[in-house]
């Protein structure tokens, strides 16, 4: 047999691989489809005799990495280093049952509050009841330990936004004590109560860790959250190379910062798709450019695709909606016209939006789905989804109200694997990272267009760059037609001269 031929490396993927060899840390940008694990690879080729880390965010894209580099290139998640690392003691608490807020409520004699909340333009008063408040302390750790801080503070107790404010300073001088303790409990190896993994990722990165590695690669380090980041920065004798697209930073409400824009290191870009030819790269430097972007995402010359402005049609292999409730009226539409639809949305999390709708609906509380945490009845929700703060869950209220949660869960049964679907619904959040021939974007991206201007926001337009670079035959933007036209006209220079 004879041996696969390599690919050669581009003018951009060379200049990579020589910043690379020079031993010092530095970012690669990487536009959407640009051939950017072909980059990587040829890197750690390009460095054979040293050891290399190929650092991923979930198991899966590790195992899959670790297929696609030498033997000298460990690929691996910031868990699994961590779990190596911690005492056992520790990570053995994965294993414990986890606390309830209920539990937590009675354990830690946790007592209602009331407290002034925005509803319908004015404060009323508002009940905080002790279950509520167990969450708001369990919360606060997780989000400690997704930040670069020693210690847990007030500040991490994050209140809900319709407080009051000076109610909210009240409520997190009032829970810190709470706070501290149940960090404290977490890292006890002798308290018998379970953990979350985010736990020992924190303890671990608290410990000052050194990376076994000369060299990190660190993938789609725009999603880094602080605690992440704070850890390669602080590796003294290790290469960190930092790869990603800042304009696919979609995960800030996750409380990622945008390291590919706020590291200040020298930098190669990675700009010529392999993906997609440069109709749909035109598209999406209209985006980039709502962006402020300077520096054009090229389309291959080799490839034919073409962007198309049509109402729905057949021809399509995934069509990527925003929202999951836009997901989800999809899949019951495509299943009522006998359609066989995958659903590549949150299940999980629909599942169990739906589940607690039920419970609301039926008089009981729930605690387990934080968008429904804090409301006594289905008729509370009702009013909440009224103000402005209510506005991300209403479709998938009206969803509720317009099906009912029996429908529903018979439709998340009904979803056919995506093999042998007919089409994919995807939102754009979960189709990153993914690719299809020909795809349709739905009607549910938040905008404003009139005859001579738009509102939009950034972190819309991120999800807008997303979603359109997924296609590598055609894409229909049917639905952002004119938003795409009123960019265009306003594109930087050097964006238009570049895809002329």
């Amino acid at each position: 047999m004879s041996e696969l031929k390599k690919p050669t490396a581009t003018y951009e993927q060379a200049t990579a691989i020589d910043n690379a060899r020079l031993g010092k840390s530095f970012k690669v940008i990487a536009y959407a489809g640009t051939g950017k694990t072909t980059t990587l690879q040829m890197i750690s080729e390009a460095m054979l005799e040293r050891r290399g880390m190929y650092l991923a965010f979930n198991k899966s894209i590790a195992a899959e990495a670790q297929h696609k580099f030498h033997r000298n290139v460990d690929c691996r998640t910031f868990h699994s280093l961590a779990f190596r690392s911690v005492p056992r003691g520790v990570t053995d608490k994965l294993r414990l049952p986890r606390l309830s807020p209920s539990f937590i409520a009675k354990e830690y004699r946790l007592e209602p509050i009331t407290l002034r909340r925005m509803m319908g333009g004015r404060y009323e008063k508002y009940v905080l009841m002790p279950s509520r408040l167990a969450s708001l302390v369990a919360n606060a750790v997780g989000y400690f330990c997704s930040t670069s801080s020693q210690y847990p503070a007030p500040r991490h107790i994050q209140a809900p936004n319709w407080l009051h404010p000076d109610d909210a300073e009240l409520l997190q001088k009032h829970l810190y004590p709470a706070v501290e303790r149940r960090w404290l409990e977490s890292i006890d190896p002798n308290h018998q109560a379970g953990i979350g993994h985010d736990i020992y990722l924190k303890l671990w990165a608290l410990s000052e860790p050194n990376i076994p590695a000369d060299y990190v690669l660190f993938d789609e380090a725009q999603d880094a959250d602080p605690l992440m980041l704070g850890i390669l920065l602080k590796q003294r004798n290790t290469q960190v190379i930092y790869v990603g697209d800042a304009h696919q930073q979609i995960y800030a409400w996750r409380g990622a910062i945008n390291a590919m824009q706020q590291l200040p290191l020298p930098e190669s870009r990675l700009t010529t798709s392999f993906r997609f030819g440069p109709d749909i790269a035109m598209t999406a430097n209209a985006i980039l450019g709502g962006l402020n972007e300077t520096v054009p995402l090229l389309g291959n010359p080799d490839l034919h695709s073409k962007v198309v402005n049509k109402p729905h049609t057949k021809q399509r292999d995934a069509i990527l909606c925003r929202t999951n409730a836009r997901a989800m009226e999809l899949l019951l539409a495509g299943l009522v016209h006998g359609d066989k639809v995958s659903l590549q949305a949150d299940h999980v999390k629909l599942n169990r939006f739906v589940d607690a709708a039920s419970m609301l609906k039926q008089g009981r509380r729930v605690t387990d789905v934080p968008e429904l945490a804090w409301f006594n009845s289905w008729h509370d929700v009702h009013e909440y989804c009224e103000t402005n703060e209510g506005s991300d869950i209403k479709p998938l209220v009206k969803l509720v109200d317009d099906h009912g949660t029996d429908s529903l869960k018979k439709a998340l049964a009904k979803i056919t694997p995506i093999g042998q679907a007919d089409y994919i619904i995807s939102t754009a959040h979960k189709a990153k990272g993914l690719e299809w021939d020909r795809v349709h974007l739905e009607d549910d991206y938040q905008f404003k267009v009139n005859e001579r201007d738009h509102k939009i926001s950034d972190e819309e337009l991120r999800l807008l760059y997303v979603a359109c670079t997924r296609a590598k035959v055609s894409l229909n933007i049917h639905h952002i037609y004119d938003l795409v036209q009123q960019l265009k006209q306003q594109m930087p220079v050097s964006l238009r001269k570049a895809v002329g």
